[in-house]
């Protein structure tokens, strides 16, 4: 009996190529000797909700699409304990980037019979997963308006957008104040910017973590302190064109549980679960991606790492934890 594969799809994802590619991934598989399923969800909702309640009738999970398509489609990977592969197919595309993820429906296809594994980490925000990150205050605001008011899906119309409503906050004197603990230990004062990144946040554009890791354990967070919009984004251009002292106004720290309150409303944790997805990647790549983070640790502002909890972060299923030994084992970054 073949192998089933299921490929999810989100149409929109990619300027609508991710549909074609899907396509072309099942042509591949049949022709490989796989069973493939193709499954097209209209909305990410729908993709959410089937990733929490699919049954376990397949041996391999392809989700094709942005950071939000892949990160919703991982749920599913990790609770039926299937191994993962993301294909990117969206605007940024940041943890397939982390480990180079191929789009060429070949290059997929190959991942599944002599892909290294490794397992990855996975945060939780509000009981949902991402693999990318999570932020909050002054770019969460603009990627909020600007996907609330228009999306474009034209890669360069999408950055445009981005850029028009950065400037339209100018004249806006209100930024979030953002109050941060990691892991139990308090951020001195209040932010006007938080990422929160399980993988580089935004690699070869505006990288806010340059030494963050999917398979360390740990999240790296960048705290701007709160001052006006314009210095923000003069901070944060400064970052973009690596300007000598770029870094000086960031703060990076390192943990495992990070609780944001942003305007004295709710507090909101944020967790990892530490080598929760089993992951196929590239050959090689894992050796490429430690490359990178030592020489950012050792070119970037030193990561600072915050005290540790007593009570542990979030575990990964005992199941999961309990899948066959790694072929590629988890980079330790000290």
């Amino acid at each position: 009996m073949a192998t089933l594969v299921q490929i999810v799809v989100t149409p929109g994802s990619g300027d609508g190529r991710a549909v074609a590619i899907a396509r072309e991934v099942r042509k591949r598989l049949g022709k490989e000797g796989y069973a493939a399923r193709l499954h097209a969800f209209r909305t990410l909702d729908e993709l959410v909700q089937w990733a929490k309640t699919c049954r376990a009738a397949f041996s391999s999970l392809v989700a094709i699409g942005g950071d939000a398509t892949v990160s919703a489609a991982a749920e599913a990977a990790i609770r039926l304990w299937v191994p993962f592969v993301p294909v990117p197919s969206g605007f940024g595309n940041l943890f397939t980037n982390a480990f180079e993820h191929p789009s060429d429906p070949d290059e997929v296809v190959a991942l599944l019979g002599r892909g290294d594994l490794v397992w990855s980490d996975v945060g939780v925000a509000s009981g949902e997963m991402f693999l990318a990150h999570r932020s909050y205050g002054y770019l969460a605001r603009i990627q909020e308006d600007v996907e609330r008011l228009h999306r474009p899906r034209q890669r360069y119309r999408r950055l445009l957008s981005y850029y028009q409503m950065a400037a339209r906050q100018l004249s806006d004197g209100a930024l979030d104040a953002i109050q941060v603990e990691i892991d139990g230990h308090a951020v001195p004062g209040k932010a006007g910017l938080v990422t929160i990144a399980n993988v580089e946040t935004y690699r070869g554009f505006l990288s806010l973590t340059p030494a963050a890791s999917p398979a360390d354990g740990v999240f790296d967070v960048c705290v701007i302190p709160r001052t006006t919009p314009a210095r923000i984004l003069a901070q944060l251009i400064k970052v973009m064109l690596d300007v000598p002292g770029c870094r000086d106004e960031l703060d990076l720290y390192r943990g495992r549980h990070v609780r944001v309150r942003v305007n004295r409303r709710k507090p909101q944790d944020v967790r990892i679960l530490d080598g929760a997805l089993a992951l196929l990647i590239p050959a090689g790549s894992f050796d490429r991606l430690r490359a990178r983070q030592v020489a950012a640790q050792a070119n970037a502002p030193v990561v600072r790492p915050a005290p540790r909890e007593r009570v542990a972060s979030e575990r990964a299923p005992a199941a999961v934890r309990g899948f066959p030994a790694r072929s590629t084992p988890p980079g330790v970054v000290v």
